[in-house]
């Protein structure tokens, strides 16, 4: 008779000790749903942020070609139609002159740039221009006509050092000279090509060349100014 006293006992406490559990985690649902429900009600009604961007638009424009683009030398009147920069471009020259090439470019109307590339992947040499006369500057100037009298036009702003791709593809950048040319309101941009020296009075020709199929020709596209602009967040979403 004890026995089953003591054993109903156990049972009963194993009945309470369920219960006990079975309540404490009713009770832990009850919290967590309670505060999952607190968490969605904060965030009812707020607006998701803003996207900030910036989204840009990429122009790719190629150099006009023709009259308004060549070469002059450095150091006294003179011109031609091919887009080279060095020194000693023939016999003709005096030896310790170099030679500029200038290049002129339509300009995008409307949003002001914020990043512009000026790029030509048909670069060739001669001789060790690279080596001998530094780097290429591409910087810009101002004219209305590419005539002789170019030979000592001054440059408007800072120079900018060009970069050289596996031996056939230059860059560089030229956001600052593009932007001051839109704050002009000019519908046009100009550059001037040249080495950081103009020669190195060995006699012998180191040039960068600049063409298809004829050096003595420049054409359209032999040059691109990759211009980027900004766009609105509507335009952005619509492209």
């Amino acid at each position: 008779m004890l026995r089953a006293m003591a054993q109903q006992r156990s049972l009963m406490a194993s009945a309470d000790m369920a219960a006990s559990w079975q309540g404490r985690r009713l009770w832990l649902i009850l919290v967590a749903m309670a505060l999952t429900t607190a968490a969605c009600t904060s965030t009812q009604g707020q607006e998701s942020p803003p996207s900030t961007g910036p989204f840009t638009a990429k122009t790719s424009i190629p150099n006009e070609g023709g009259e308004n683009e060549g070469h002059t030398p450095i150091g006294f009147p003179g011109m031609g139609t091919g887009l080279f920069a060095g020194d000693n471009l023939n016999s003709q020259f005096p030896d310790g002159d170099g030679v500029q090439a200038y290049l002129a470019f339509p300009l995008p109307q409307g949003s002001a740039a914020t990043h512009a590339i000026l790029r030509s992947d048909l670069l060739r040499t001669r001789g060790t221009p690279f080596d001998d006369l530094g780097s290429l500057i591409a910087e810009r100037v101002e004219y209305d006509d590419f005539g002789p009298h170019l030979f000592d036009l001054p440059s408007s702003g800072d120079p900018s050092t060009c970069t050289v791709i596996d031996g056939t593809t230059i860059t560089c950048n030229v956001t600052h000279a593009v932007q001051a040319a839109q704050d002009q309101g000019t519908t046009s941009v100009q550059f001037r090509l040249r080495f950081e020296q103009v020669a190195d009075n060995d006699g012998q020709a180191d040039l960068a060349m600049f063409y298809r199929s004829d050096s003595n020709t420049n054409e359209e596209g032999l040059f691109t100014l990759v211009v980027n602009v900004p766009l609105s967040r509507g335009t952005a979403e619509e492209r």
